[in-house]
């Protein structure tokens, strides 16, 4: 579908040649994409779940996004993660 029909907000994809975000916002926003909950993102990462949802919401402030979803995609896009490789490594 294309950008602006309505059905797609694909316009924070523009927004990904540097993310405004800190590094440790990146390194949640990788566990994000991975699918980690904000509980499981807490233990990996030995910070509390509350510390967890404000990155969170940091996040999505600075990106300019609203969901899981989109966190994901400016993940993959932005070259902080990929699956393909991630596939690739596990077989």
């Amino acid at each position: 579908m294309e950008e602006g029909n309505g059905f797609f907000d694909l316009g924070f994809v523009t927004r990904l040649k540097e993310l405004p975000i800190t590094n440790r916002e990146k390194e949640i926003l990788v566990h994000l994409a991975q699918g980690k909950t904000n509980k499981e993102i807490s233990k990996e990462l030995t910070l509390s779940t509350s510390t967890v949802r404000n990155h969170i919401s940091s996040i999505f402030t600075k990106l300019q996004i609203s969901n899981r979803s989109q966190a994901t995609a400016i993940a993959i896009y932005s070259g902080l993660v990929n699956f393909q490789n991630e596939e690739a490594k596990a077989t």
